[in-house]
């Protein structure tokens, strides 16, 4: 009786990521709640004090990564053409991924590095999180430190507006 029948559907491991959110989302509230009563004080923070926080550059530098990786992964799957045997200086090669010889007519993907896959191959070399040119192993993420600073600053916004009361 009770409820011992009515969790049969929920797998143990998903309770702790259950926890997890349910304490994000208290979280968030006591922030807003604690951020709304200081704003009603005057004591509010404004944007550059926000902004010196070392707490927001860390939280910004690490999501910056993730979200320069997620769109730098949408870009290479976005870009893909036909082969051409006779135009392409690929021409002869063939797909690492799978050991096929490279046709016409197929659509690719050219990676940075100048190597090229079947793009059914490459998306599922992606699918198994290996985010590099399985020839040369060159990173797929392009990163400059113009790019990571832009990004950064905009995570950081972006988890601002998130949090904030409104």
């Amino acid at each position: 009786m009770g409820l011992q029948n009515q969790l049969t559907d929920v797998s143990t491991e998903s309770i702790p990521i259950l926890l997890v959110t349910l304490l994000a989302n208290c979280i968030a509230n006591l922030r807003s709640i604690i951020f709304a009563f200081l704003q009603f004080l005057g004591m509010s923070m404004n944007p550059i004090q926000i902004e010196e926080n070392t707490l927001y550059d860390a939280v910004g530098s690490g999501l910056a990564g993730v979200v320069m990786l997620a769109e730098q992964l949408n870009l290479n799957r976005m870009f893909s053409y036909t082969f051409d045997d006779q135009g392409d200086e690929a021409s002869g090669s063939s797909c690492v991924v799978c050991l096929n010889r490279l046709g016409d007519g197929e659509n690719v993907r050219k990676l940075d590095c100048k190597h090229v896959f079947h793009k059914v191959c490459f998306d599922g070399w992606l699918d198994t999180f290996n985010f590099n040119c399985p020839i040369c192993r060159s990173s797929l993420l392009v990163v400059s430190d113009e790019r990571v600073e832009i990004t950064r600053r905009r995570v950081v916004w972006d988890v601002i507006d998130w949090f904030s009361l409104r």
